[in-house]
């Protein structure tokens, strides 16, 4: 049998993580390795017409455009599925790699021609939400991480123009070279995509943070082949494009975030310019009922301008999570108790809750804030709060993001890492783990009301409540990470019906989530249900109806992403949706075990 292995990483800064990353792939690899190769056609297509389609990609991209054979089995699958037979319910026949608009215009006419499915990703890297795997089975993979061209960064009116396929490691790396006065903003892990972190409304830690709201012009390719472009890019050579996201009448950038509406090809995302100065700060609060001062004295400070980026709360067992396996710290039976955590605490100088947040600016205006600060957690007994501060060396106009030590500076500055990634091993050295990522009220009773509930639901199916708590000015995500053991398929299973369970729980005391994992994007766009009631809605809820509607006008063959965030289009809508009629060809060191038809991945 084959041996599969994926490219060396190295895009990383300190040759510590590079190493790190590389020990996982490699697991990742030899897992997969050892498991049959699994050939599916797209939906109604044979072998014949299948190989016509093909040739035409070949065409199109070239070889090295169209992958197949063990780079694709290795690459293109969601590496944390719950599934048992991921690639048997939602695998791909290919995966196809364009650098041009004009390649893309010409994969969506052949996928037209024969209304085959696509599934488009930015990079791949949307762990936890899917990755590199479609919805329906035999989904054909249009990746773009070879479209990598960082088009312009301007340190003027601090915005950059870039493809698709550009990395936050690539972002920051250009900066530099270009020696620009801004800092880019990264998510935890540096691999992904700009524009795809921003399309899934994902974020960063500088103060233009949160992504999706930094969004200024987007160009995008619609089901049809159409190009457009959004806001002042409707002027043919606009000088305003990066600058003013109006435009004139609609405005339409928001229409492509978790949508399945178009192809993103070219994105201005605004950014921070590069400060005079930097505070990291930490805080942490002892007891678990201190999240509610906590959360609100920060919403305070956010309001009037006294933090300029959004903290991120977490708790003692996130932090643990750092820093060693799950067995480390517990070897019993479920959830750690909390007088286990308390113990750990105690051995460890660890608090309940801690969070980072970051101070920008000239001296005077940081020390004045510090101290501010300062005054508003002294009202939280046990409270500590410290910070190391950062100007410019002498001579020079602005702080450079990388003389802030990476320990420091945890993301605020902008400077990618892929350290967070050694978290996964929390349940199992192969480990992997899903998101619950709902929205609540930048309120702290409301915040420690949820954790509470949320913690013993996690408890009941034997999971720890690992706390990501991103907090913004009106609202709070409150971020759970569900680990689980990849080589367990019964802690796998647990780990989708506990998720499950926090959907429902969550929707009854009137939350939703901002974000689903592919698996679970129907349970979670069920739960945005106005309308649901209206006479002749059929229970479909009335945004839904709004959005299929669109789907239907833009993509009349349903061929971009089917199923993304829920939005079907109409020949994969209901009972239709379930069964394909896709071929399933299953070959195990060379001979063909089985060939039989494939059902679609019906929500968990």
């Amino acid at each position: 049998m084959t041996a599969l292995a994926f490219p060396e990483f190295k895009l990383a800064h300190l040759d510590s993580e590079n190493e790190l990353v590389n020990v996982i792939l490699k697991r990742w690899a030899d897992a997969r390795s050892g498991q049959p190769t699994v050939e599916v056609l797209p939906p109604g297509i044979d072998v014949a017409t299948w190989k016509i389609i093909l040739s035409k990609f070949l065409e199109i991209l070239g070889e090295k455009g169209v992958i197949v054979g063990d780079d694709h089995k290795l690459q293109y699958l969601d590496i944390f599925s719950l599934a048992e037979n991921e690639d048997q319910v939602r695998g791909s026949p290919c995966a196809l790699r364009p650098t041009t608009v004009e390649q893309i215009q010409a994969i969506l006419k052949v996928a037209n021609e024969y209304k085959t499915p696509v599934w488009t990703v930015s990079r791949g890297k949307n762990l936890g939400y899917g990755a590199n795997s479609g919805r329906i089975l035999g989904s054909i993979i249009i990746d773009l991480q070879d479209m990598d061209k960082v088009i312009e960064i301007n340190d003027k009116y601090n915005y950059y123009t870039v493809e698709p396929g550009v990395s936050f490691f690539k972002l920051y790396q250009t900066i530099k070279e270009q020696k620009k006065a801004i800092w880019s903003s990264c998510p935890a892990l540096g691999w992904g995509s700009v524009v795809g972190n921003s399309l899934d409304r994902g974020w960063g830690y500088t103060p233009k943070g949160d992504h999706s709201n930094q969004i200024c012009g987007i160009e995008a390719v619609l089901a049809d082949g159409t190009l457009i472009r959004t806001g002042m890019g409707a002027i043919n050579d606009s000088k305003l494009w990066p600058l003013f996201r109006g435009g004139y009448g609609p405005t339409y950038d928001s229409m492509f975030s978790q949508s399945n509406f178009g192809i993103v090809t070219k994105m201005t995302l605004w950014a921070s310019p590069a400060p005079l100065g930097f505070k990291s700060c930490h805080i942490a609060v002892p007891k678990e009922t201190d999240l509610t001062q906590l959360v609100d004295i920060f919403r305070s400070l956010l309001q009037h301008e006294v933090i300029q980026n959004h903290p991120v709360i977490g708790n003692i067992l996130r932090e643990i999570g750092k820093r060693g396996t799950r067995a480390e710290w517990w070897s019993g039976e479920g959830a750690i108790p909390d007088w286990r955590l308390d113990e750990i605490a105690k051995e460890h100088n660890l608090s309940w809750w801690d969070a980072n947040f970051g101070l920008y600016g000239p001296q005077e205006l940081i020390d004045f804030n510090y101290r501010r600060c300062e005054a508003a957690f002294a009202a939280i007994p046990g409270a500590k709060l410290r910070g190391n501060a950062y100007y410019p060396a002498e001579g020079e106009s602005h702080l450079d993001a990388a003389a802030v030590p990476y320990e420091d500076s945890w993301m605020q500055t902008g400077v990618p890492s892929m350290a967070p990634i050694v978290s996964i091993q929390y349940r199992g050295l192969d480990g992997g783990h899903i998101s619950f990522s709902p929205v609540v009220p930048a309120d702290g009773k409301a915040a420690l009301d949820w954790y509470f509930e949320a913690k013993k639901i996690c408890a009941d199916f034997g999971f720890d409540f690992v706390a990501g708590l991103h907090l913004y000015e009106r609202h709070l995500a409150h971020i759970i990470m569900i680990y689980f053991d990849r080589q367990d398929q019964a802690d796998k299973n647990a780990a989708n019906a506990l998720f499950v369970e926090l959907v429902l729980k969550a929707r009854a005391a009137g939350y939703g989530e901002y974000r689903a994992h592919i698996d679970h994007m129907d349970l979670v766009a069920d739960q945005y249900d106005f309308g649901a009631a209206d006479e002749g809605a059929g229970g479909v809820p009335a945004l839904m109806r709004m959005n299929q509607r669109i789907k239907d006008e833009l993509d009349p063959n349903g061929i971009l992403s089917p199923g993304k965030q829920g939005i079907w289009p109409k020949r994969f809508r209901g009972e239709g949706a379930k069964t394909r009629g896709t071929e399933i060809r299953v070959t195990k060191n060379g001979e063909v075990e089985e060939v039989r038809n494939g059902v679609e991945a019906v929500q968990v």
